[in-house]
């Protein structure tokens, strides 16, 4: 009713209620509640005189007054739901099915990590997360990235797996993340980016610790393959190693935490 009542309006000067219900064929009690929802909604405007005339305002107006209540309202839902100050740890794992979703806590995560990040990425989330892996590498971050595709980010580790079969074959983009050992994101999308195959987000403290340790495992392994076998063989894969002893040990904030946690002694952790 009222969308009838205010696009009639909208070709009309001014009409009463009267006139807006025997031209639209509906009760006047019906037509006079309309109109002063509208009203209420800054759609309509009424004439101050005595027969009470309703003038529709216009589209690009009534549009601006919708965004405007829409950002007024989001802004109050932030208030109220704000999370509290002192935030429980929550180990559990979260199926995400929303591709906004995925993306938004990938970012998130990114933002919020402290000393290192591994990241395994096909070629359209390398650009769709291009500009926060950047942000992340400029706050010091390690970052570890394994692509499939010859891409330049400078301050990442990159190790390239050039195999188009491997993406032919599976005909969607994958995004592997984790963070300081602590937090993971493992994710299958569909190759538009529009549809979640399946997509998995946890703080489980162990189950992290054990995807960095296996990721860079992968990634160190990946790195000795694509060296050549000239003279500076050796010293380069004990350099990789050396990389590999430091991704795996106590250093990395959830590893470390995750071995003292299940008892084992200070000195052994830092080792």
């Amino acid at each position: 009713m009222e969308a009838d009542v205010y696009l009639l309006l909208l070709q009309e000067d001014a009409l009463t209620g009267y006139k807006v219900g025997k031209q639209l064929g509906k009760p006047t009690a019906n037509v006079y509640k309309a109109l002063d929802s509208l009203a209420k909604k800054g759609a309509v405007l009424v004439e101050d005189e005595k027969n009470r005339r309703c003038k529709a305002v216009s589209i690009q107006e009534l549009c601006d007054l919708v965004e405007a209540g829409i950002q007024r309202k989001t802004r109050q839902a932030r208030e109220l739901f704000q999370q509290p100050k002192r935030e429980t740890y929550d180990e559990r794992s979260y199926q995400l099915q929303s591709v906004d979703l995925v993306l938004s806590r990938c970012r998130q995560m990114l933002r919020n990590c402290t000393t290192i990040a591994l990241l395994d990425l096909f070629p359209k989330l390398v650009k769709t997360l291009r500009p926060d892996i950047d942000q992340a590498i400029d706050r010091g971050i390690e970052v570890y990235l394994q692509v499939y595709q010859p891409v330049e980010i400078r301050g990442a580790k990159l190790t390239v797996l050039d195999m188009p079969q491997v993406l032919a074959y599976w005909q969607s983009q994958q995004l592997n993340l984790v963070i300081d050992g602590k937090e993971h994101l493992l994710a299958l999308l569909s190759g538009e980016l529009s549809e979640v195959y399946q997509a998995s987000w946890s703080r489980n403290l162990y189950l992290s610790a054990m995807l960095h340790m296996g990721f860079s495992n992968h990634f160190t392994v990946n790195c000795i393959r694509q060296l050549g076998g000239d003279k500076a063989y050796e010293t380069k894969v004990e350099q990789l190693l050396e990389q590999q002893s430091i991704l795996s040990s106590g250093k990395i904030p959830g590893v470390g935490e995750m071995l003292a946690r299940f008892g084992l002694s200070k000195e052994r952790v830092d080792s």
